[in-house]
């Protein structure tokens, strides 16, 4: 299959808008040493993904925090 220059168009642009209104963000600042800390610990843990290390390191906590 040839991927086309197909410009985006309004349809696609309110599905998009529609799944990303049923999403709420998360964001926040570290200092350059900080990410590759993170950065390093996700790769040794085998992550391809930071995103995801840090939902399982979230997830890992609530669980502790309620046990």
């Amino acid at each position: 299959m040839e991927v086309t220059d197909v410009p985006y168009n309004e349809k696609q642009k309110g599905y998009t808008m529609k799944y990303l209104n049923k999403l709420k963000e998360i964001r926040f600042r570290v200092t350059q040493d900080e990410f590759e800390r993170y950065e390093q610990a996700a790769k040794k843990a085998g992550y391809s993904s930071l995103r995801q290390f840090y939902m399982d390191a979230i997830n890992e906590k609530i669980e502790n925090i309620a046990h």
